[in-house]
């Protein structure tokens, strides 16, 4: 292990490794294949990139995310480590060049996507290259019972046809027993040795806040708690509403997702990294691979679909080793949105058969015939033909891929966006010169909302269908604009495409895989209500909660809101008769509920006001009514 502590040292600046890398290192230089369960901040990456410089031959990563690859080329290559990545905004020439590099040249490393597996051009290549690892991130991706599972990863097996003595090393930041013994039987793993890290972090602090003013409650927390800080929601235009309201209280932010455009997103993501600014507002997008140690706070605005995605999030805080916090600060809303989108995720049956049927009548596919056949896809227009909003047709068409009906291209979760840049009163209506440029701006403030504030997904078919103009003619003038700094426009890489994966079967004989389809939904309810749950518990150690989840034994950490006696129910005499007398003035002055009075208090201290609160009403001191109002007695 000696040359790999030297290679640590040259590239890391790092004398050891952590617990247990070195192990999953010298599995990988023992040509076995292996599985790494390493929580958020673990250091997988230098799991898989220190041998890939100690073998001989080339490494190729899978990974799911492009961000992710990008981020890890970056710095592999600040290192002066020879390193690459295929993504679909590449043009035909430069994946081109780069394979060749890897099969003959200089690369020593290539991260692809997982639907790259499926190309001809990378197979035939991949045949001729030298490849003496293959390490495949977010290996929960491959597991029907993963939080994350994609189809496509049912194509990495292919890789071990084509070089089956090849060492493969699956990584994962969350994953159940379930999900490790599924990874293993997916990817084909030989008898494969298993490292885990236990998920128990001696310098987090956990909290829920159920809180009755969210802004207000952020703002106290921001107060409290100094240092670099990540906020989560779960929908871009709230990166920007949030990110802005901060900046207004005087706190230095910056706003992150993955549908900036991506000058903008870098430029953000080092304005935090460099402590340019303190605090960065993201969706999940934001995260995977960023390198920084010193957050000090974590904060999450939504309800997370998973304890797996929670606490990966939550794990971005204080990976330097001192003392962190992960805040999670929710309302009624937000519980039952959550439970909203769950039901959205699962449609009926009947559904699912309906939407695959309109979807063969939409491009005339005759019974029998239809499979390897690919057409253009406008999200749009077929929600339109529908008549069904966009987020229910999204997940039943992530339903048909997943039962391997249709498949998507790349550019299909990729679509163009646009941003107006220029201010209100520097759009030029009235200029004659510019009457096409005009009319595009008009259709498209009236088509599209918050094009001021964030980028926003467009469809240049349909546009120009609207307009009844030839889309190139669009497009060149939406170059035009944006080379005049009129707007931000963010073309999609290529045209989105379906492709039929099977015949048409006739209405009587469409199929989807019940057993499966209904353990899935069956496995995703237990992970939303352990998410839920969690999020309601009063009683048990928060960090004992997510221990247990993965299948350790847990213990008190005694840094959650728990362990630090927000379930506590003790107060002394004089804090009740404090309470009482404070209660009666507030309520002889205005109507409030019991979630606002207890709002009035610190966080640690809201959940005993309100069984105090509660224990006045069961005394007969106060009246409750079903909204939670509190009432004077005497009223």
């Amino acid at each position: 292990m000696e040359e790999s502590k030297t290679i640590l040292k040259k590239y890391w600046g790092y004398d050891e490794f952590r617990t247990p890398q070195e192990e999953i290192i010298q599995s990988i230089l023992n040509k076995k294949d292996t599985i790494a369960l390493l929580p958020t901040g673990g250091g997988k990456s230098v799991c898989f990139q220190v041998p890939a410089l100690i073998l001989e031959g080339k490494t190729l990563v899978i990974s799911p995310l492009i961000a992710l690859m990008q981020d890890q080329v970056n710095a592999l290559n600040s290192k002066g480590i020879r390193a690459k990545s295929l993504n679909a905004n590449l043009a035909y020439t430069e994946i081109d060049i780069i394979l060749d590099n890897f099969v003959y040249g200089y690369l020593k490393i290539l991260y692809v996507s997982h639907e790259r597996i499926s190309s001809e051009l990378f197979i035939t290549r991949l045949q001729k290259t030298k490849v003496s690892l293959i390490a495949v991130d977010e290996a929960h991706c491959i597991s029907q019972w993963g939080y994350d599972f994609r189809p496509s990863y049912f194509n990495i097996p292919r890789l071990r046809e084509i070089h089956p003595n090849v060492p493969m090393i699956a990584l994962t930041a969350t994953a159940t027993e379930k999900v490790i013994s599924d990874i293993s039987e997916k990817l084909e793993l030989r008898k494969p040795d298993i490292f885990r890290k236990s998920f128990s972090r001696e310098n987090l602090g956990l909290t829920i806040i159920h809180s009755e003013n969210k802004r207000s409650d952020i703002l106290q927390l921001l107060s409290k708690v100094k240092g670099c800080t990540i906020i989560y929601v779960r929908n871009r235009k709230q990166t920007i509403e949030i990110a802005q309201w901060i900046s207004e209280h005087g706190i230095s932010c910056v706003s992150y997702h993955g549908g900036m455009e991506r000058s903008i997103r870098e430029r953000n993501q080092l304005a935090w990294m460099t402590n340019r600014v303190r605090l960065i507002v993201a969706t999940n997008a934001f995260g995977m691979g960023i390198d920084k140690s010193e957050v000090r706070l974590v904060i999450h605005m939504d309800v997370a679909p998973s304890i797996e995605e929670y606490y990966q999030e939550a794990g971005r805080a204080g990976r330097d080793g001192n003392m962190a916090y992960a805040v999670t600060v929710i309302d009624d809303t937000d519980l039952k949105e959550a439970v909203s989108h769950f039901e959205d995720q699962f449609p009926p049956l009947d559904f699912i058969s309906m939407v695959y049927e309109k979807l063969c009548r939409y491009y005339k596919v005759a019974y029998g015939s239809g499979m390897d056949e690919s057409y253009d896809f406008q999200m749009f227009d077929f929600c339109e033909y529908m008549e069904t909003p966009v987020r229910k047709i999204f997940h039943t068409l992530s339903i048909l891929e997943k039962e391997g009906w249709i498949t998507f291209s790349e550019a299909y979760r990729e679509p163009s966006r646009i941003m107006i840049l220029a201010d209100h009163t520097n759009l030029q209506f009235n200029d004659p010169t510019a009457s096409h440029k005009n009319a595009i701006m008009t259709h498209l403030l009236r088509k599209y909302e918050g094009l001021f504030v964030d980028p926003v997904k467009i469809d240049e078919t349909r546009i120009a269908k609207e307009m009844d103009m030839e889309e190139v003619q669009l497009v060149h003038y939406l170059n035009i604009l944006k080379s005049e700094g009129i707007i931000s426009y963010q073309p999609r890489a290529s045209c989105p495409q379906i492709t039929f994966q099977q015949p048409r079967p006739t209405s009587d004989s469409f199929s989807i895989d019940k057993q499966s389809y209904f353990q899935r939904k069956k496995m995703a309810k237990e992970r939303h209500d352990a998410m839920l749950a969690f999020l309601n518990n009063e009683d048990v150690c928060r960090q004992k909660v997510i221990e247990e989840y993965f299948g350790e034994t847990g213990r008190d950490c005694r840094r959650c809101d728990i362990c630090l006696g927000a379930a506590n129910d003790t107060l002394s005499p004089d804090q009740i008769n404090m309470i009482y007398n404070h209660l009666i003035k507030i309520v002889q002055q205005q109507s409030i509920s019991i979630k606002q009075y207890a709002g009035i208090y610190p966080f640690n201290k809201r959940k005993k006001i309100i069984r105090m609160v509660k224990q006045f009403e069961a005394e007969g001191l106060f009246m409750l009514d079903n909204m939670g109002m509190i009432y004077l007695k005497n009223k």
